[in-house]
């Protein structure tokens, strides 16, 4: 009798035994690799599916704040992407918790849970944007701050500067670097006739977080700009030449008044004949009285012929 209450005991341990093997053989792999991918505060969890299990896989992946021992909140469910975005659902300083897990027509693996993620220090700065102005041989360097996704850069990161580096181009090696400058405008005096590339990086001072580095950005310099004392020689040498020429101009107009105004005086005569217009005197002539006519007798006499008396018109004053 106990040697058969010992064989039922014995079967029933390996049945169950057996069920636990075939249920451990049977559960679904848990995702591999699974990472966070974050820049400028948007947060994406990706992960691997598991070898050798690649149909008909769903995942399921959710997220908690780091200090809530409550539960956890899904995000992405029932989806065959290997990545979520949490983006949306983030808070600037927030520190979080990840999992995520493999589901397959009822059958789930084991979470795989992150480590805790705080946002503000653990998120990549993306690189900022850089803009060149030439004017002459300076080269005038703007600066923006990287954009985040869920908040204003300088909410987050009050304080930062900015290391900017710089070279002629094709010359990379030479290099020169220019750490913690604080303005986001910044003018370079540089060599005229020369092509710059320059190069940008933002450091926080919160966790002293350095972003990524911007584009190389070249621009080129022109003319350079004159010094002082040549600018002033160049306006006192123009001004003076103004000057000479307005005085040339000048005298050769007074001497072309003078010759049509003499000083000397003329004759008072000359002086009436030249202020009376000419028609005036034709007029004085045409209106003057006429002179009267005055005969005599005139006798001629003829040689060896009796006189004869002839009388001819004769005017005043003739014989």
């Amino acid at each position: 009798m106990q040697s058969t209450v010992f064989t039922i005991l014995l079967v029933k341990l390996l049945c169950l035994t057996l069920h636990g093997m075939t249920a451990v053989l049977a559960e679904l792999p848990s995702p591999s690799n699974v990472r966070i991918t974050s820049i400028n505060m948007g947060l994406v969890l990706e992960w691997d599916s598991p070898q050798n299990h690649t149909e008909n896989l769903t995942y399921r992946s959710e997220y908690k704040w780091g200090n809530d021992r409550g539960s956890y909140q899904a995000v992405c469910w029932n989806t065959t992407a290997r990545s979520c975005d949490f983006t949306s659902h983030l808070n600037k300083f927030g520190v979080y918790i990840f999992q995520v897990r493999v589901e397959r027509e009822g059958e789930t693996s084991h979470w795989v849970e992150t480590e805790e993620f705080v946002m503000d220090e653990h998120t990549t700065l993306g690189p900022p944007s850089v803009t060149l102005v030439s004017s002459g041989a300076d080269i005038e360097v703007s600066i923006n701050d990287p954009v985040l996704r869920i908040s204003e850069f300088k909410d987050v990161y009050n304080r930062v500067t900015y290391n900017i580096t710089y070279w002629k181009e094709g010359q990379e090696e030479w290099a020169k670097p220019m750490k913690d400058i604080q303005l986001q405008k910044v003018v370079l005096a540089l060599e005229p006739w020369t092509r710059y590339c320059f190069q940008v990086w933002v450091v926080t001072e919160r966790f002293v977080k350095h972003s990524q580095p911007s584009n190389i950005t070249c621009e080129s310099t022109s003319k350079g700009k004159d010094r002082p004392w040549v600018v002033a020689l160049v306006t006192f040498v123009v001004m003076a030449v103004t000057v000479a020429l307005l005085g040339l101009a000048f005298w050769r107009c007074y001497r072309v008044v003078s010759f049509l105004r003499p000083k000397a005086k003329l004759p008072g005569h000359f002086t009436v004949y030249l202020l009376d217009p000419p028609c005036s005197s034709v007029l004085a002539l045409q209106n003057s009285p006429q002179p009267d006519e005055v005969y005599h007798e005139v006798t001629i006499m003829p040689v060896g012929t009796e006189t004869e008396e002839r009388e001819l018109p004769l005017l005043d004053g003739t014989t």
